[in-house]
C-alpha cells in the first residue's frame, strides 16, 4: 500500500469512528435532555401541586374569616339591640330615682299598687341588665366592633358596671355581688325559643310569683332598703347610671336610637 493509500484509509477509519462518535453523542444528548425534560416536568408538577394546596388553604382560611365575620356580625346585630335598650331602661329609672325621687314618691309614699310596681320594675330593670350580658358572655363573649379601641372599652365599661353593683366602698344596701349578678341573669334568660332572650317584665312577674327565687328575692328587698336609705348613700346608683350612659355612647354612637337629650348624666 502506497503512501496516499494508507493516508485515504486512515482518515477514512477516522471519519467512520468520528461519524459513530457524532451519532451516539447526539442520541446520549437526547436521552440526557429528555431525562432532564421528564426531572423537569416532575418538579413542575411538584410545586404547581404545592401552590395549589398552598392557595387552596389560603382559601378556605379566608372563607372561615369571612364566615365568622359574617356569624358574628349577624350576632350582634341580634344582641346589641337589646343590651343598648337594657342599659337604657335602667339608666333612665336610676335617673328617676336619683333626680325625680322616683323611691320617695311611689316605693315609699305611693299607693300599694304603685309601691308594688315601683319595687319590683326596678329590680326587672336590674336583672333585665344582667339577663342581657350573661346571654352575651354565652353566646359571644364579648361584642366585637370593627374598631378594637371600641371593643375593649365597652369590655372594661361592662366590667367597671359589675364591680360597682359589688364593691363595698359605698354605704347603700343595694350591693350585688358579681356571682349574684351571674345567677341573676341565668335566671332571666328564656332559651324557649331555640335562641337566648332575656324574659319579659310578665314572665319576670309570673315566674317570680311561682316560684320565690332566693337571688330574686334578695334583690327585690335590696331595691326597698336603698328606697328607705339616706340620699346621700345613693353614689353607687349615681356612677353606676353614668358607666350605662357611657356604655350607651358606645353602641349608639350616632344617637339613632335614644338622642342625646335622653342620655343625661344625673
Amino acid at each position: 500500500m502506497d503512501f496516499l493509500q494508507m493516508v485515504m484509509a486512515t482518515l477514512g477509519g477516522s471519519v467512520v469512528v468520528l461519524a459513530a462518535l457524532a451519532f451516539l453523542g447526539r442520541s446520549l444528548t437526547t436521552q440526557l435532555l429528555a431525562r432532564e425534560m421528564e426531572d423537569l416536568r416532575s418538579r413542575l408538577k411538584v410545586e404547581g401541586d404545592s401552590v395549589l394546596e398552598s392557595l387552596k388553604a389560603q382559601l378556605q382560611h379566608s372563607a372561615r374569616q369571612e364566615d365568622r365575620q359574617f356569624q358574628l356580625a349577624q350576632v350582634m346585630r341580634h344582641y346589641q339591640g337589646p343590651l343598648l335598650h337594657a342599659a337604657y331602661d335602667l339608666q333612665s329609672r336610676l335617673y328617676n330615682i336619683l333626680a325625680r325621687r322616683f323611691f320617695d314618691v311611689y316605693l315609699v309614699g305611693g299607693l300599694p299598687e304603685q309601691k308594688h310596681y315601683a319595687q319590683y320594675n326596678t329590680a326587672f330593670l336590674i336583672a333585665q341588665f344582667f339577663g342581657w350580658t350573661e346571654i352575651i358572655r354565652q353566646e359571644v363573649q364579648f361584642i366585637e366592633f370593627e374598631d378594637t379601641d371600641r371593643t375593649r372599652r365597652l369590655s372594661e365599661l361592662r366590667d367597671e358596671i359589675y364591680g360597682l353593683w359589688q364593691s363595698d366602698r359605698f354605704d347603700d344596701p343595694l350591693m350585688i355581688w358579681a356571682g349574684e349578678q351571674r345567677g341573676i341573669g341565668e335566671l332571666m334568660i328564656d332559651s324557649s325559643g331555640g335562641k337566648l332572650t332575656c324574659k319579659g317584665y310578665a314572665n319576670f312577674l309570673k315566674s317570680y310569683g311561682a316560684n320565690q327565687e332566693l337571688l330574686m328575692t334578695r334583690l327585690t328587698c335590696a331595691v326597698l332598703a336603698s328606697a328607705n336609705a339616706e340620699a346621700s348613700s345613693h353614689d353607687r346608683l349615681i356612677a353606676i347610671q353614668h358607666k350605662l350612659i357611657d356604655m350607651m355612647a358606645l353602641l349608639d354612637p350616632e344617637g339613632m336610637r335614644f338622642r342625646a337629650a335622653w342620655r343625661t348624666k344625673v
